[in-house]
């Protein structure tokens, strides 16, 4: 009995040292920054490892495209207003849909070539099921 509770003693020591040696190798303190100041540019960079000018171009494409956006949610808002048919709604939230996902695939041609599909296959799963109630974020469940 003894030899089993030094046995187990140490299995238990050796897992609770390759959890801290896994953890401290894997914590990103610029991820942890990122999502507490929820910051979708620092989020970017960290996660997907962008240089300089990876990153200002990203930042480019996607102030460029606020304005878009902002048409798109006003068009759809004011349709859900005045009760517009189904079918307009629709077409208009498809419309959305279509630019975010072309707005999504620019932003992944200008990562490192893994990194790009990665952040698509994070982001697209979010498109397809977005509700149109606000911009769509990472944290969200798709």
């Amino acid at each position: 009995m003894r030899n089993f509770l030094i046995t187990l003693g140490l299995a238990v020591a050796a897992c609770a040292l390759a959890f801290g040696v896994f953890f401290a190798l894997n914590d990103d303190a610029a991820l942890r920054r990122a999502a507490r100041d929820n910051d979708a540019m620092a989020w970017l960079r960290a996660e997907f490892r962008l240089d300089d000018a990876q990153l200002a171009a990203i930042k480019k494409l996607h102030d460029d495209y606020g304005a878009v956006c902002g048409e798109h949610c006003a068009a759809i808002m004011d349709a859900r207003e005045r009760k517009a048919p189904s079918a307009e709604v629709a077409r208009l939230e498809k419309i959305c849909v279509d630019a975010m996902t072309g707005h999504f695939q620019r932003v992944a041609a200008l990562m490192p070539v893994g990194q790009g599909e990665r952040y698509l296959a994070t982001v697209l799963p979010r498109v397809s099921g977005y509700t149109h109630t606000g911009a769509p974020t990472v944290g969200a469940k798709p």
